[in-house]
């Protein structure tokens, strides 16, 4: 069976984009259960942690904040910590902020992870094991495997509308080519008829 850290590994090589938003990024926002959150540069290391986790029928907190898995899963020692544990860092000098990624390896001074939102990609980076707050183990999947979120459609260019003058055109070549040309030289004898028949009445005059 697939777990999240499969799913994880195969994540590997994501980045946030300079200009507009990865739609995968956005992606992992809505599979965690967040799916207002329609850009890449909000911290989004709980949203990868959390889209991993359902997308293989896990139960996440849901929460983008990353220091809600320490009371989520069971606890795990450190010396026991196994490959896909979900670890809980802490971040900065406030008491809400951390960092969450998935187990990778101890080695002693780093703790390396594989997560989102590290340097701005998914990738697997060491960490200060100074810094741990916990390690947990997923519970078992107890839900159908959630299909990743569909990726925003491209929206198609719309068709280029004709212009008024260029149809009135074609509609006029159309009618020369269709037998509107016949139509055209009689109209042309007929007029040059008429203005010899004026002529010659305006002659006979001064004769009579």
């Amino acid at each position: 069976m697939t777990t999240a850290y499969d799913l994880a590994k195969a994540e590997v090589g994501t980045v946030e984009w300079a200009k507009g938003d990865n739609p995968k990024v956005v992606a992992y926002f809505k599979d965690s259960g967040n799916p207002g959150v329609m850009d890449d540069e909000t911290a989004w290391c709980a949203a990868f942690v959390g889209a991993m986790l359902r997308r293989a029928g896990v139960k996440s907190t849901g929460a983008l904040n990353a220091r809600s898995y320490l009371d989520w899963g069971t606890p795990v020692d450190r010396k026991n910590a196994q490959p896909g544990d979900v670890v809980i860092f802490k971040r900065g000098n406030s008491s809400w902020q951390g960092h969450v990624a998935f187990f990778v390896k101890d080695r002693g001074a780093l703790i390396d992870v594989l997560g989102g939102n590290q340097s701005n990609a998914v990738n697997v980076k060491g960490y200060q094991s100074a810094a741990l707050l916990g390690i947990r183990r997923p519970p078992k999947a107890t839900a159908k495997p959630a299909k990743p979120a569909k990726r925003p459609a491209q929206i198609a260019k719309p068709a280029a509308q004709p212009s008024p003058a260029k149809e009135a055109g074609k509609a006029a070549a159309g009618g020369l080519a269709g037998g509107g040309l016949a139509l055209a030289i009689w109209a042309l004898w007929a007029d040059a008829a008429q203005a010899w028949r004026d002529f010659w009445l305006w002659a006979f005059s001064f004769i009579n």
